[in-house]
């Protein structure tokens, strides 16, 4: 038998499984249209596919997640940086739900860096950097000449100029991980909550991500700050989209003894968790204690 014969032979690969292609500047890509179809199948698959591109080189997982508001023109920047080992090889979109998981989940905390390759994607830049700040402590790659008084007044960690050397590039977010590091390692271990049990979690990626977004801060949420996290870096969610979505949580938060309530009218309203009843705590109970007493998930 030939090779040809023989490769021909071998049984396809499964249609959900992610692939991550090289793109035109050789970086490793995964296809965003089946990452999407992907994101309520089986927890993890979305998470697993972002280190497919660094699993085929042998790159260490990086202790950062890069979220861009422009994909195809921040591998570039990625490519380049590759020799440092610091940054993952694959871009996320803004609104990518796999992202904003991994940024609530991965223990020690990761680095949200924030790559603005122009002006030209900057609309609302420090709303963004204010909300994204809420699920972690976030670095912005900004074009030369942006202003960072109000990124850092919006909740900031840095705000680097992405057109700096790569080598000065990688050292100052290696500091910006060593200060996080240090904050973890001075944050007590009675603040950290216990993760919540598998079977208390939703089988969807998209209600997973929405229960750790409103469990991990007990600050009320805007409408405007949610439809602009869950939407794309052109449009945000719509309202009535976000007014659909919210209620699939309501039996997962019962079974946790809490309830998520909604204040405000149709132009702006808030979504809050808080006890539902007023039972002996439980288990269940402790787990989100800390949540509504202040203390982030």
């Amino acid at each position: 038998m030939s090779k040809r014969e023989h490769y021909r032979a071998l049984p396809e690969r499964p249609s959900s499984s992610l692939r991550a292609a090289p793109d035109a500047n050789g970086m490793a890509v995964v296809d965003p249209g089946e990452r999407l179809a992907l994101q309520d199948e089986a927890p993890g698959q979305a998470e697993t596919a972002d280190r497919a591109g660094a699993d085929a080189v042998g790159t260490p997982a990086a202790s950062c997640v890069v979220i861009s508001l422009d994909r195809g023109r921040s591998s570039r920047l990625l490519r380049e940086a590759r020799s440092t080992q610091l940054l993952p090889l694959v871009a996320n979109p803004w609104g990518a739900l796999h992202a904003y998981g991994e940024l609530l989940s991965r223990r020690p905390r990761l680095l949200a860096v924030l790559d603005v390759p122009d002006e030209g994607c900057a609309h609302e830049l420090a709303p963004r950097v204010g909300t994204l700040r809420r699920l972690a402590p976030v670095t912005v790659l900004a074009p030369a000449g942006t202003s960072p008084a109000a990124l850092f007044e919006a909740g900031a960690t840095n705000v680097l100029d992405r057109s700096m050397p790569i080598d000065e590039l990688a050292a100052r977010l290696m500091a910006d991980q060593r200060w996080i590091a240090r904050d973890e390692a001075h944050r007590s271990r009675s603040q950290e909550p216990n993760p919540l049990p598998p079977h208390l979690l939703p089988q969807h990626t998209s209600q997973r991500v929405l229960l750790s977004l409103v469990l991990a801060d007990p600050h009320p949420w805007c409408c405007h700050d949610l439809t602009r996290l869950l939407g794309s870096t052109e449009q945000p969610l719509t309202r009535a989209a976000l007014r659909a979505r919210m209620p699939r949580l309501d039996p997962h938060l019962g079974r946790l003894g809490v309830a998520l309530r909604r204040t405000g009218g149709w132009g702006r309203f808030t979504y809050t968790v808080a006890p539902s009843t007023e039972p002996s705590p439980g288990p269940c109970h402790r787990l989100v204690g800390s949540c509504l007493h202040g203390r982030p998930l």
